[in-house]
């Protein structure tokens, strides 16, 4: 009897989901056709966050089956379905389209018309922010926040950035790359006229890592072999420097990061309460084969996450007292690149008790220790990938390092000698608005740091298409700006055939070529002009968005008028409109530094020993 019932509910459950299912489509399918977009359908939401494990077992079923069963649904399933199918899908469909699944309607987005769009309307397309739940376990922050918390954490974060605090992440970034240029000269059978360094991106986190602790958090790091300065730590820092853990930790402060920055999605699929209890010995009993002990841990990757996780909470927190103690001795620079101190201070402000309507929103230890790690991840994986790829570039390009070099050679030629004293802000944008900077906007477009941005909208919403169609997208559309595919949009960008003989290439976009960055080079002919949004397609941000001080600063580097200037919506390495990346000038300046540092002396080839 039990049999039979289970087998029924099971039964009249299945029946349930396909009915639901089939009516969901049906609606979607219909908002679809009235929407104006080209669109086709889908068995799957692609940002649904159970068909992420789903898509293991399901995707390579899918794609056994004909091309004419699957063709084109299947290839919007691939969680990471923008970067590997680049531009091809938007080619056939349109730079915008729908696709319709039971569960709701997807929107794919390269226009960069239609980006600026949605990216400007920050009201009227929000941030899922169910989907950051995973960088969110040290507390609330700018990046999981939307509405009036968002506000109160961009105006506070926002005050730490500007031109006397990238000053300082200028300086520290060429110390940094001469310190990784001396590391690698140490290693054996290397020197400093010859050095292998195999996989660059471990020592590019490294610098990166270094970079933003030092100038956004006060705390110096450093490299094997590297002295300390007498001095240069101030009382009660000493255990973030030191290369053995101190005190009650069993992990050092970068050795607690590292983990936190590497394994931290193992949070996202382990709870905190599991992790922790993990390690309790009533739970995962494992017999040990040597020795017949319990294990604690299912997985030897579990332990050390939450034991990388309860070090670097117990740092922060750490930390944290160590500027409340600055702040209150008058110590802290209101001016200087510190991203607590802002923090705190608004903690220390923000009224609760006797302003219960402020109550929700105000910044307490959660949310500073949210936002301290989220810089630190946010800083250090994002432009450590920029410099390993832009390496790896220059070293497959030769005609493009040379003129990088010849470049440098020239504009250096007119500043000190030592790296350290070139000065901010001149050296970096002289440097910046050069071949450099051509180089390093070439890398960002074509590995860019997200390659899809989500939003969703919360009404019906209407839209100008590039080519002046209006549309109307149904509320609740899941979209995803597409960076890589915008980025690779023939519309958008200078572009002419590709050297490189594949027959499938229609053009050049796919190839690293600094040169469509400068206006009128002699060595770069497009065979096409790229179009501009016409001035009833531009959308204005809402004039209550907390904007950065330098905004309009990173555009004049990313766009200056020695180097081609994209339509807005077009370049979205740091996403676009109000929501776009609060460090983004951090980053640029960052790179600019640590590549001029590097290349003004060294070259970079393939290691070919192997073959």
């Amino acid at each position: 009897m039990f049999g039979l019932l289970c087998a029924t509910a099971f039964a009249a459950s299945l029946v349930w989901f396909m009915v639901s299912a089939a009516i969901g489509l049906r609606k979607n399918v219909k908002a679809a056709k009235e929407s104006g977009l080209q669109w086709f359908v889908a068995p799957h939401f692609v940002s649904d966050m159970t068909w992420l494990p789903l898509s293991f077992v399901l995707l390579p079923i899918y794609r056994s089956l004909p091309s004419a069963w699957k063709d084109p649904w299947v290839r919007v399933l691939d969680p990471l379905w923008s970067y590997r199918e680049s531009f091809s899908l938007f080619a056939k469909y349109g730079d915008t389209f729908l696709v319709a699944t039971p569960s709701g309607c997807y929107m794919a987005n390269a226009s960069p018309t239609v980006i600026h769009q949605v990216a400007t309307r920050r009201t009227e397309w929000v941030k899922p922010i169910e989907h950051y739940s995973v960088v969110e376990h040290f507390g609330p922050n700018v990046v999981t926040t939307e509405g009036s918390t968002w506000r109160d954490h961009r105006r506070v974060s926002n005050a730490s950035f500007n031109e006397r605090s990238n000053a300082v992440v200028w300086k520290e970034s060429i110390h940094q790359a001469t310190q990784m240029a001396k590391a690698w000269g140490r290693r054996p059978g290397n020197s400093k006229e010859l050095m292998w360094i195999g996989d660059v991106y471990p020592d590019a986190a490294t610098t990166s890592l270094h970079i933003i602790s030092r100038s956004g958090f006060g705390v110096k790091l450093l490299w094997p072999g590297e002295e300390q300065v007498d001095g240069e730590l101030e009382d009660g820092y000493e255990k973030f420097s030191s290369h053995q853990a101190m005190g009650k930790h069993t992990m050092t402060f970068e050795e607690s990061l590292h983990t936190m920055l590497r394994d931290f999605v193992w949070m996202g699929v382990f709870s905190l309460s599991t992790l922790s209890a993990s390690l309790n010995e009533a739970a995962f009993e494992f017999s040990n084969a040597n020795n017949g002990e319990p294990e604690k841990l299912p997985f030897r990757r579990t332990k050390v996450v939450w034991e990388g996780y309860t070090n670097l909470n117990t740092y922060l927190h750490e930390l944290l007292d160590l500027k409340k103690a600055a702040i209150a001795a008058g110590l802290a620079e209101k001016d200087a690149l510190d991203l607590m101190v802002p923090l705190i201070t608004a903690s220390e402000s923000f009224p609760s008790a006797h302003n219960p309507s402020k109550a929700s929103t105000a910044i307490g230890t959660p949310q500073i220790l949210g936002n301290a790690f989220i810089f630190l991840f946010a800083g250090h994986e994002t432009t450590a990938n920029s410099i390993t790829f832009l390496l790896i570039f220059l070293a497959l390009n030769l005609p493009a390092q040379r003129r990088l070099q010849k470049t440098l050679d020239n504009l250096l030629s007119s500043l000190p000698s030592n790296p350290s004293d070139w000065p901010y802000p001149s050296a970096f944008n002289k440097l910046g608005n050069s071949y450099l900077g051509a180089c390093i906007n070439e890398q960002l477009r074509l590995i860019t740091s997200v390659v899809m941005v989500p939003k969703r909208s919360v009404s019906p919403q209407t839209l100008v298409l590039d080519n002046g169609k209006v549309v109307k997208v149904p509320a609740n559309t899941f979209q995803h700006f597409c960076a890589q595919s915008v980025h690779r949009n023939p519309n958008a960008w200078p572009h002419t055939k590709t050297s490189i003989r594949k027959p499938e290439k229609a053009n050049d976009l796919d190839d690293f070529i600094p040169e469509r960055w400068i206006l009128q080079d002699e060595t770069y002919h497009p065979s096409t002009s790229t179009s501009s949004p016409s001035n009833s397609t531009k959308a204005t941000p809402n004039n209550d968005d907390p904007l950065p001080e330098h905004a309009t600063t990173i555009e004049e580097l990313e766009s200056s008028s020695s180097l081609f200037r994209p339509a807005p919506g077009a370049f979205i390495p740091f996403s676009d409109g109000p929501r776009a990346c609060l460090g983004r000038r951090f980053a640029m300046v960052e790179l600019v530094a640590v590549i001029a540092t590097l290349m003004r002396e060294y070259s970079v080839e393939l290691d070919t020993r192997e073959w």
